[in-house]
C-alpha cells in the first residue's frame, strides 16, 4: 500500500471529504458533523489518499475520527469512497489508525457498528475487534430504528 498516505486531515480537504461522507448513504454525518470533527481537541480526524509527488497529497479516499478520552480512543467515522471499496483500503487505514492509537499510548480502541453493516463487521473481526455489547435501537434506519453492535480491541 506504498502508494496511498494516511494523514492528519487539514482545513484544505474539507469539502473533498464532506462530498466523499455525503456518498456514503442516507445517515452519512452532516458537514457540520465533519467540521465540528476537525475544529475538535478530543477528535483527530484523519485522510485516505493516493500519493502524488513529492508532497503525498491526491484524491481522497478515505476519511476516519478518532475520538480520545483519557486511555481510550473511539473510532467515530470511517469512510471509504465508493468506487475504491473492495481494495483493501479500509484495511489499510484502519491499521493505519491502530498504529496511531498505540503510538498516543491507548489502552483501549472502541467502535460501534449497525448490525446490518457485515462488510464493516468483517473488517473489524479481522483486526481483532471483538464483540462485546449491543445498543438496542441505536441508528435511524428506513423503517424505525437499528442496533448497533459494540467492539473493542485491547491495546495493551
Amino acid at each position: 500500500m506504498s502508494n496511498y498516505i494516511c494523514r492528519l486531515m487539514q482545513e484544505a480537504d474539507l469539502n473533498e471529504v464532506i462530498e466523499l461522507v455525503q456518498q456514503a448513504g442516507d445517515f452519512a454525518w452532516s458537514p457540520k458533523n465533519i467540521q465540528e470533527s476537525v475544529l475538535s481537541s478530543n477528535d483527530k480526524s484523519f485522510v485516505l489518499s493516493a500519493a502524488s509527488g513529492s508532497k503525498n497529497t491526491g484524491i481522497v479516499l478515505g476519511y476516519a475520527v478518532i475520538h480520545t478520552v483519557l486511555d481510550e480512543s473511539h473510532l467515530l467515522n470511517i469512510v471509504i469512497k465508493k468506487k475504491a471499496q473492495g481494495k483493501g483500503l479500509g484495511d489499510y487505514l484502519l491499521q493505519q489508525l491502530i498504529d496511531f492509537v498505540k503510538a498516543q499510548n491507548q489502552h483501549l480502541f472502541l467502535l460501534e457498528v449497525r448490525a446490518s453493516n457485515s462488510k464493516a463487521i468483517k473488517l473489524y473481526e479481522n483486526v481483532g475487534f471483538k464483540r462485546n455489547g449491543i445498543r438496542k435501537a441505536y441508528y435511524p434506519a428506513e423503517t424505525g430504528r437499528e442496533d448497533a453492535w459494540l467492539y473493542s480491541l485491547s491495546l495493551v
